[in-house]
């Protein structure tokens, strides 16, 4: 069976720094507004006050979630390529050649994470290509290796669920059930642990939204 790389994230330890944002535009150089990775703050619950005026928190719950390119085994955006600009390595990795690609934006559509976008200084679609440059030198992802906490990991899939058993590959606030088989495996908040609890993400829409880059900021 082919190799496929991907990530572990422990919501539970993740602090929401940005440090894997900030290290990763520096590594590719990345312009004010465009990123590869984002952190989500997903939070949710509410206060009741009880007869003699207390306030009481009522399921409340908040967690980081760090999403970049989920290399997914399925991958949709390299599917929607109509240049094959978009491919996949051997080991998983799903990248898309600058030289090839025409900035159609078709995968910027069909990525069910956000994660490729269209990029107002190379006019091109860009997105994570998991540092292939340095796994090919040996070396993890700067995301991984800049994370102050340990908690974003790297390594071949099948070794990630085997020592996180119970991480399942989606996690609210990303998309229920995408169908691209991805690659990236979240630890069950222990807050909100078998994900029924229903929040809002509390990101101002400019860090999150990749079409405005020039009045984003990281």
């Amino acid at each position: 069976m082919a190799t496929q790389y991907g990530f572990y994230a422990n919501t539970n330890e993740c602090m929401g720094c940005r440090m894997c944002i900030i290290s990763c535009k520096d590594k590719n150089n990345l312009p004010v507004g465009e990123k590869f990775r984002r952190v989500y703050d997903y939070s949710g619950g509410s206060w009741s006050v009880d007869e003699n005026g207390v306030m009481n928190a009522t399921d409340l719950f908040s967690y980081a979630v760090t999403s970049g390119c989920h290399h997914c085994a399925n991958p949709s955006c390299m599917e929607g390529c109509p240049v094959s600009a978009i491919q996949k390595r051997e080991d998983g990795i799903v990248w898309i050649d600058q030289d090839l690609c025409v900035g159609c934006g078709y995968c910027v559509e069909a990525c069910p994470f956000n994660a490729p976008y269209k990029s107002t200084t190379t006019y091109t679609s860009r997105k994570c290509d998991l540092c292939k440059d340095l796994i090919d030198n040996g070396e993890k992802p700067v995301c991984v290796q800049s994370c102050q906490i340990r908690c974003l990991e790297f390594g071949k899939l099948e070794d990630l669920k085997a020592a996180h058993p119970d991480a399942v590959d989606v996690i609210a606030p990303l998309p229920e059930n995408p169908g691209t088989s991805p690659s990236t495996l979240y630890s069950r908040h222990r807050m909100n642990p078998e994900g029924k609890l229903k929040g809002e993400t509390r990101n101002a829409p400019e860090e999150i939204i990749s079409e405005t880059f020039e009045e984003t900021f990281v």
